[in-house]
């Protein structure tokens, strides 16, 4: 089963949202739920419009289950959810509710498998995004206190999603990833287990931070070589035992690198909210902040940014990020390609870059 699950992550053009109008548009019913599941699609767009255009091709990206207490609240379901669900309430073909669907305390995932045995689940061969609600995540991370940091979650979750609609990149996670013997915790367990992987991994991220902040084109250029020369090494090491590294490790630093880099965009764009009369508001949501918390945080400083730090369980999220954050600097035009082509290594952008460069050989 691939799970794509965010659940160990802490965090340290505005329109109107007015509630009748908003929910309507999905034909949803005015609650808590449906305002705030119609707050993060409207986020969804905007983070498309500002920073991946194709995201936003869709308002919404498909079935999604949000838990609140003894409940499962299924919106937009497709027909293999509802199959499967029991004793429903049906408020329009966009919301259906029901009892709890699973007894799993904490939900903040992208539910797919490609494993036979699970054939018979809604989730076979179909993402659906599941959500806990606001107050059940603070129980787990308790960093989380507003619905509009619950909401860089979900959008990061929605991007998931987003990747999974495409069919070259399900294709390819179906029959290749999903069956090798390789995974997202061999990752984790080989920085967990091995300070020298770690060193390394941590060097390598040390040089991409250095590069997207390098004002100097061959000073970065420089960093740049030398971060792709420190991955080659690495992967050479430790290549001959773990033969599937290189592949999975490709796969999961797209994967999840991409996901926190649209999570990372949104947080811009809520903080952009912030004393703004334009902006958008939830109605009567006592986790709702006006955006406060956004306007204290400066997202550019590395001591706030948990995006920066290659720690011992999410360091293909991080070098993903930080991949991208420096194929913007190059500006480099990778986005429309990046799920059509899912073998190809996100480093393999950078590679592209420096194969151009007259002078490379005199870099080293």
């Amino acid at each position: 089963m691939l799970t794509t699950a965010c659940q160990n992550r802490k965090n340290d053009s505005p329109a109107s949202l007015e509630s009748e109008k908003s929910e309507n548009q999905f034909e949803l019913p005015d609650s808590l739920s449906t305002r705030r599941i119609s707050f993060v699609l409207n986020l969804k767009k905007s983070v498309a419009e500002s920073n991946w255009s194709d995201f936003g091709t869709k308002n919404n990206e498909g079935t999604l289950i949000y838990f609140d207490a003894d409940r499962s609240e299924v919106f937009f379901p497709d027909s293999r959810m509802i199959d499967k669900m029991h004793n429903v309430q049906k408020h329009s073909d966009n919301y259906w509710l029901t009892g709890r669907t699973d007894s799993i305390p904490y939900h903040m995932e992208v539910m797919i498998s490609f494993n036979e045995e699970d054939s018979l689940e809604y989730f076979f061969k179909n993402p659906v995004e599941q959500y806990s609600s606001v107050e059940e995540i603070g129980k787990y991370i308790p960093s989380v206190e507003s619905t509009e940091m619950w909401a860089t979650m979900v959008i990061h979750e929605m991007f998931h999603h987003y990747q999974y609609n495409n069919k070259d990149y399900r294709k390819y996670a179906d029959s290749v990833i999903a069956i090798l013997p390789f995974d997202s915790r061999n990752l984790v367990a080989l920085c967990q287990e091995d300070e020298q992987f770690l060193t390394m991994i941590q060097g390598e991220n040390k040089i991409l931070m250095k590069a997207i902040s390098e004002e100097s084109r061959d000073n970065r250029d420089s960093l740049i070589i030398s971060y792709l020369d420190q991955r080659e090494k690495r992967i050479t090491l430790y290549g001959s035992e773990y033969p599937f590294l290189e592949q999975v490790e490709n796969y999961y630093i797209l994967q999840e690198g991409s996901a926190r880099y649209i999570e990372y965009q949104s947080m811009f764009i809520l903080q952009s909210y912030f004393n703004n009369s334009d902006a958008p508001a939830i109605l009567n949501d006592p986790k709702f902040t006006s955006f406060s918390e956004f306007e204290e945080i400066d997202l550019k400083d590395s001591a706030f940014n948990y995006l920066v730090y290659a720690g011992s369980t999410d360091y293909h999220y991080t070098l993903g990020f930080n991949i991208m954050r420096l194929l913007d600097e190059l500006k480099i035009e990778y986005k429309k390609d990046l799920l059509n082509d899912p073998e190809k290594g996100l480093h393999q952008y950078v590679e592209d870059y420096i194969n151009t460069l007259p002078n490379k050989s005199n870099m080293h």
